[in-house]
């Protein structure tokens, strides 16, 4: 797992994941919401996306099911604070984790990603 693309409308948010995950090696793309993101994927081909839940033109629920469309090998993380009995069918990632968010976490939650799509 090399490529993540990461959709996150809170620029803070976006500065630390993408500080985070590139130190650890990472090529990163940052998208500042679903729609943008989605329209990555033809040209960026992510190992994993990494998406909040609540954005503006395309939610992250609605991106995660367009990913398992256009890629079907990508891994998903959802990384929001959205309760997710609140998230539909078809519309959950592989991994979700909770916000706040710190950078050991997201990256634990990322290795293990990587290790099991590697298995």
């Amino acid at each position: 797992m090399q490529r993540i693309l990461i959709a996150e409308d809170d620029p803070v948010l976006s500065m630390i994941y993408e500080i985070t995950l590139t130190e650890a090696g990472f090529d990163v793309l940052l998208c500042r919401d679903g729609l943008e993101a989605f329209e990555a994927l033809d040209t960026f081909y992510p190992d994993l996306v990494i998406t909040d839940f609540t954005m503006p033109r395309m939610s992250g629920g609605e991106l995660v099911s367009a990913v398992r469309k256009a890629l079907p090998g990508a891994a998903t993380l959802m990384a929001s604070a959205i309760d997710p009995r609140l998230i539909k069918d078809g519309q959950h990632a592989d991994a979700r984790l909770e916000k706040p968010i710190t950078p050991g976490r997201l990256l634990q939650t990322v290795r293990a990603l990587e290790d099991r799509h590697a298995a």
